[in-house]
């Protein structure tokens, strides 16, 4: 039933991916609906779990871009370690909390990404660049993975789908 639930939110969060422009300012960082569902997996899940997410959104995220495939598998699954290092440390039903880790890891995944298509020659962005888009990310982040971790828990829940992550 797990494995469903996170299907249905890779459905979700790719067509959400799509449908919902790049934020303008800040670098114009693509808002992280499939980075939640990654990180939703690796704070809330089994690791098995958590790695097959990152990698079906890392595939379905470079398939909707034009990124060469895998390079975003490298970004969630950097970003999705930070969190699975942090989450005995971190209160999912705390709003703070999930703000602030929205944004370090969306910051982390931004600049894993960055990094890795500059040292690919495949873009040209200064230190500068990278982090302001880093520091937009983060915004977003902020904003996006707490309301994403409460529509996700909160529906788990009313199906009875829950499942602690033991």
């Amino acid at each position: 039933m797990t494995l469903l639930m996170l299907l249905f939110w890779l459905i979700a969060g790719g067509t959400l991916q799509v449908v919902v422009p790049a934020f303008r300012h800040m670098g114009q960082p693509a808002f992280p609906f499939l980075l939640g569902v990654v990180l939703y997996a690796a704070v809330n899940k089994k690791a098995r779990y958590f790695v097959a997410t990152a990698l079906l959104a890392g595939v379905v995220e470079d398939s909707l871009s034009l990124a060469p495939l895998g390079c975003s598998v490298f970004a969630f699954l950097a970003a999705g370690g930070l969190a699975v290092l942090l989450r005995e440390d971190f209160y999912a039903d705390k709003a703070r909390t999930v703000m602030g880790f929205g944004a370090l890891c969306a910051a982390t995944s931004t600049g894993a990404m960055a990094l890795l298509l500059r040292l690919k020659g495949l873009v040209a962005l200064s230190g500068g660049e990278i982090f302001w888009r880093m520091a937009g990310s983060a915004v977003l982040g902020a904003v996006l993975i707490p309301l994403l971790f409460g529509g996700m828990r909160g529906l788990e829940r009313l199906l009875g789908t829950w499942e602690d992550r033991a």
